[in-house]
């Protein structure tokens, strides 16, 4: 079986999933509301996309029954 790696998603790629606007999906990436992962060697950071689906259902709120 091969291994497939985890897609990292760029600061564009996550303000669409949450449909937000690009520059709230950076803050929120540098501020550290969102799980990152750092890239050696630059600034440059990523949000893999399985810890942004579990961010998000962490962030749903159920209603009462």
């Amino acid at each position: 079986m091969e291994h497939q790696a985890e897609k990292l998603l760029r600061g564009r790629e996550v303000a669409e999933v949450l449909n937000v606007s690009r520059a709230l999906a950076y803050r929120w990436m540098q501020s550290g509301v969102l799980p990152v992962i750092r890239v050696p060697g630059g600034r440059t950071v990523r949000v893999p996309r399985s810890a942004l689906l579990a961010w998000i259902e962490r962030q749903t709120v159920q209603p009462e029954a």
